[in-house]
């Protein structure tokens, strides 16, 4: 019997004028396996996507999307032993870049090399998230990506323009390895991966398989220090910033004190004043283009 992929694509990810011609090129570089193809809808994604997991045998599940989407697979595939591809449709590929893939043809890549890691998983006040979850900045640059009608990496970089001139900072309580402390912030970031989908790195030791997660506190009070920032994501290296700290764990209780923006998986979700972070005990196999001792 062949082996049978599913390929989960979102329809309105990102901006594409070719999205058909892209799927017919991925069907087409996975000529050994038959492959179903199945849209979301924003409707009851995460039921039907269940439910075509447990009726149906998958020897691979692809998904084409952002990192919302994968995320959304994702969380409904706890203990399937299922790896899965993912395909960057998205505006900012987080999660992707985490894995070293860019492109679809670096997805189809990692898979014909087959190479895969056991991701950790982070429950977040009960919810799935792979990559990253902030606090402050970015979350309130996605909430401004996500008002603009405009998709795609321009709006994006809009929304960085106008979230750099609020630059506002938050109060937050950390519980985090036995110790509480109190942090001020511009940004406050949960990293399970190592970048953003710009590239940037956030978190230049990270790891996605090490069983644990880092916790970053960034607080640039400057244009100096603004700029200090910037040259340490190009040189992957904050280790000379006082103003940037970083702490590892498997658990971190967090107070959102000022009420910060947040989000889960570049997804934005409602205010919340405690947010409770743990790893999960299920970890995800997923495709990666680096080689595997390096992520």
């Amino acid at each position: 019997m062949g082996k049978h992929a599913l390929l989960i694509v979102n329809p309105v990810a990102g901006n594409f004028g070719n999205r058909s011609e892209l799927i017919e090129n991925i069907i087409l570089n996975t000529s050994d396996y038959t492959v179903s193809v199945w849209n979301t809808s924003g409707h009851d994604d995460e039921q039907q996507i269940k439910k075509l997991l447990n009726e149906n045998t998958y020897d691979l599940v692809m998904v084409a999307g952002g990192d919302g989407t994968i995320k959304l697979v994702a969380s409904q595939m706890e203990w399937e032993n299922i790896p899965l591809l993912p395909i960057p449709f998205g505006s900012a590929n987080g999660l992707c870049s985490c894995l070293g893939i860019q492109t679809w043809d670096d997805s189809m890549n990692a898979l014909h090399k087959g190479k895969t890691i056991q991701m950790d998983v982070l429950d977040v006040n009960g919810e799935v998230c792979l990559h990253i979850c902030d606090f402050g900045f970015n979350a309130g640059l996605i909430k401004k990506f996500e008002e603009r009608d405009e998709r795609g990496m321009g709006s994006y970089f809009k929304s960085s323009v106008a979230q750099v001139f609020e630059n506002n900072k938050y109060r937050f309580t950390l519980e985090l390895n036995g110790e509480k402390k109190t942090v001020n912030a511009k940004m406050l970031v949960i990293a399970n991966g190592d970048r953003y989908g710009t590239g940037a790195k956030i978190n230049p030791s990270g790891k996605m398989d090490d069983g644990k997660f880092e916790v970053i506190v960034l607080n640039p009070d400057s244009f100096k220090e603004w700029m200090a920032l910037t040259v340490g994501f190009i040189r992957e290296n904050f280790s000379e910033l006082d103003f940037v700290q970083t702490y590892s764990g498997e658990s971190v209780t967090i107070e959102n004190l000022d009420n910060a923006a947040f989000h889960i998986d570049g997804e934005m979700k409602e205010i919340q004043e405690k947010v409770e972070i743990q790893l999960n005990k299920m970890k995800i196999e997923f495709f990666t283009n680096f080689a595997v001792e390096e992520v």
